[in-house]
């Protein structure tokens, strides 16, 4: 089970938010993975099919739990599958559950469609150009597509390894955040304008930009969110249009909001668990870390779990 925080101002884990998978689905799981696994010595995960292959156990469970992300809760984590015990056979779980929600999509402008989340040691800080997911920081909350126009409908985080000390998801809900800006509709209504966003990643272009608001609403009227503050704000100086007055207190308000305890939940993935959230409908970040060894490179198949630092595994899925 994930260790969640111990600061009780923080929400409760809805018990319907953590899922262990059954004896059929957990074996069907495990055959497949030693399977792909084998076939995939090697290669790039992503290179793998999105075909799941005849298991129907796992196919059901996977709708079952479906809605608790779409509608109720808007996150599950779903525990760790007995016999899947190597860093490539975590990552091709992580491809079952990512391609069994939806179609697997690109998330760089090499088009790789699975990424993996550890500290390079090289990369500099995300406020001087790195990417996220290849740095050690903590960060403002955010939700993940926010470099690419389209939403995507599911982020998925598979932990091949946790880390020595820190590396807690912070989860919070537009939902919650959305009910506390209706009674500051000055500020919510800045936040539904829209701000410039970076292509930071995806595109090797000069014009890698795009305009959006923070708050948007569905057809049904339920809020959406598109956040990542370094990234608007890298995206406004670049382009020469740094934000307004107004645009940096709104930003500033929202933030406030999102640090407030009592809108977040706080998980710390243990090895084999995957956490999956709707991405436009829920913001996240991470606690900064500590790591057990010295930042390197780490190779899927030559690796054992316990001899690498925090290393997850990252997936955006579209229904």
């Amino acid at each position: 089970m994930p260790t969640t925080s111990p600061d009780a101002r923080t929400l409760a884990v809805p018990a319907e938010a953590i899922h262990t998978f059954g004896p059929a689905a957990q074996r069907e799981i495990a055959a497949r993975t030693a399977e792909l696994a084998a076939a995939s010595a090697g290669r790039r995960i992503d290179e793998l099919g999105t075909g799941l292959g005849p298991m129907p156990a796992f196919r059901a469970e996977i709708e079952a739990t479906r809605d608790i992300i779409d509608s109720r809760v808007h996150f599950i984590v779903y525990d760790r599958v007995e016999g899947v015990d190597t860093l490539r056979g975590q990552a091709v779980y992580a491809w079952l559950l990512g391609s069994a929600l939806g179609r697997p999509m690109v998330q760089n402008h090499q088009g790789w469609r699975f990424i993996e989340v550890y500290d390079r040691g090289n990369q500099g800080t995300v406020e001087e150009g790195a990417r996220y997911h290849q740095t050690k920081q903590g960060s403002h909350m955010h939700n993940d597509a926010v470099n690419d126009p389209e939403p995507i409908d599911y982020l998925l985080l598979s932990c091949g390894q946790s880390a020595y000390l820190g590396g807690e998801s912070i989860l919070v809900d537009a939902r919650s955040v959305h009910e506390t800006l209706r009674s500051y509709p000055e500020v919510l209504s800045v936040l539904t304008r829209d701000f410039w966003f970076e292509k930071r990643g995806m595109t090797a272009a000069e014009d890698g930009f795009f305009r959006s608001p923070v708050i948007s609403y569905s057809p049904e009227g339920e809020a959406l969110v598109r956040y990542f503050r370094t990234y608007m704000e890298g995206a406004h100086t670049k382009l020469g249009t740094p934000m307004d007055e107004e645009q940096r207190a709104a930003l500033d308000f929202f933030d406030a909001v999102l640090d407030q305890s009592g809108v977040q939940y706080r998980i710390r993935l243990e090895r084999g668990q995957t956490l999956v959230s709707a991405d436009d409908r829920f913001l996240h970040s991470r606690t900064a870390f500590v790591d057990r060894f010295e930042p390197r490179e780490i190779d899927l198949d030559a690796d054992r779990p316990d001899r690498v630092n925090r290393y997850m595994f990252r997936m955006w899925s579209r229904k």
